[in-house]
């Protein structure tokens, strides 16, 4: 049962009055409406990994050029930007499930017309950084809709376990699809792939459709997006861990990015790998991702989100830079893994500190922040295929990871506050 409260003279907020103590890992699996929302995540996911596989796998077979795959992180990054600052108001203004299905919309489609452009012949290097932007939008999109959106479809007990399954599913998707796109890629080639893609949007779409939050807030009286916005940003300001965890968000993203944008170039050049070769390595990440997310579930977290967002950190960034020195395909493999692993950690804290300590009728927006903050995922791909114009590919991606590294250490010196963060 739940009961309005009227602390907000511009907002309706529904404050859930059930059970706060946290419930177990099974209670929190049997859950129907937690079920509808991961079966919709593994559908998006793995459309955005195939995405991910795709893109760049094709843009470097028709060009060979770090710089397009650069562009392609331009392309995907400055819209994300864009809607995240958009797409935030919205969460807190239009019903969230509105937007999952306007998001599934926006990044289906344009994977459509690749497969037919390939198909009569007719696809160029821009139309797939064309593409990158309708991505990058329905992205941004997406992922605020759904994050902000978990609070309401599950009881508040079982949220914490809710986002680190969620977490689970996608970065089984990071398995699943590019595993799935290695093989296509190299069996059907990429016009059947892109096909796929956006069949799988259109079936999370229709899954969207079936999802009936228990509870919801949006705004319904409001004075203007700038006060809004003003009044996220006074939230952010206020609470030392946000604010932090915000700014490692884009660190940690930017050096993701970098890896993951250069991974096809990195198969070809140094692995000596093809297709499928890629798509396993692209898969051992999603797997130690998996792991680290399903790691989080179980244990329920700790309390000491600083400290843990610090190590995390620490040992991305190191594991990184000895991944990018690797030259074989077995050690590649196995660090991929551990990459996967404590980034996924990371994350989970990162949005678990958020639903923690955001005000449900600013969530939206905080969410719209953290969005922003990811945007540094696909402005990795631009920084380190620039870098990697000029420097090389390994000394792209040690570049970027030793900055993180630097900026964590900065940040533990000088923020007694954040590294004594808890999550309650």
């Amino acid at each position: 049962m739940s009961a309005k409260s009227n602390n907000n003279a511009n907002t309706d907020i529904v404050v859930d009055s059930e059970n706060q103590e946290r419930a177990g890992f099974f209670e929190a699996l049997s859950n129907s409406s937690l079920q509808r929302f991961v079966s919709a995540t593994l559908l998006w996911g793995t459309g955005h990994q195939l995405i991910t596989v795709s893109q760049g796998y094709l843009l470097f077979e028709m060009t060979a050029s770090t710089l397009w795959l650069a562009a392609l992180g331009a392309a995907v990054g400055i819209p994300n930007v864009i809607v995240g600052v958009i797409g935030g108001v919205l969460a807190d203004r239009v019903p969230r499930t509105r937007l999952l299905k306007f998001g599934a919309v926006v990044a289906g489609i344009p994977m459509l017309m690749i497969a037919i452009l390939y198909a009569t012949d007719t696809l160029a290097p821009w139309h797939i950084v064309f593409a990158g932007m309708f991505q990058g939008a329905g992205l941004a999109v997406d992922w605020i809709s759904r994050l902000s959106l978990l609070p309401d479809v599950v009881p508040r007990k079982i949220l914490i376990r809710s986002i680190s399954l969620d977490q689970s599913v996608f970065n089984a998707a990071r398995v699943v699809g590019p595993v799935i796109g290695g093989l296509l890629l190299g069996v059907t080639g990429p016009g059947p792939t892109y096909a796929v893609i956006a069949g799988l949007f259109g079936l999370a779409y229709l899954v969207y459709t079936t999802f009936n939050p228990i509870k919801q807030t949006i705004i319904t009286r409001s004075v203007g997006v700038l006060s809004d916005l003003k009044e996220v940003t006074q939230v952010i300001r206020e609470r030392p861990i946000l604010r932090v965890n915000l700014m490692f968000t884009w660190v940690n993203a930017m050096v993701l990015g970098g890896l993951v944008f250069m991974l096809p170039a990195f198969a070809k050049q140094v692995f000596l790998t093809d297709e499928s070769g890629m798509g396993f390595l692209f898969a051992s990440v999603g797997s130690g991702a998996v792991l680290g997310a399903i790691t989080v579930s179980w244990t329920g977290g700790i309390q000491r989100a600083g400290l843990a967002l610090l190590l995390t950190d620490l040992l991305f960034g190191g594991l990184i830079i000895f991944w990018a020195n690797s030259s074989g395909m077995p050690l590649a493999l196995s660090l991929a893994f551990l990459i996967g692993y404590f980034n996924s950690v990371h994350v989970a804290f990162g949005i678990a500190v958020i639903q923690f300590n955001v005000p449900a009728e600013v969530r939206g927006r905080v969410i719209g922040a953290y969005e922003i903050a990811w945007s540094g995922f696909p402005m990795g791909g631009l920084a380190s295929g620039s870098l990697a114009a000029f420097f090389g590919l390994s000394n792209a991606l040690i570049l970027l990871a030793t900055g993180l590294i630097m900026f964590t250490i900065f940040v533990a010196l000088v923020s007694d506050k954040f590294r004594q963060s808890k999550m309650e």
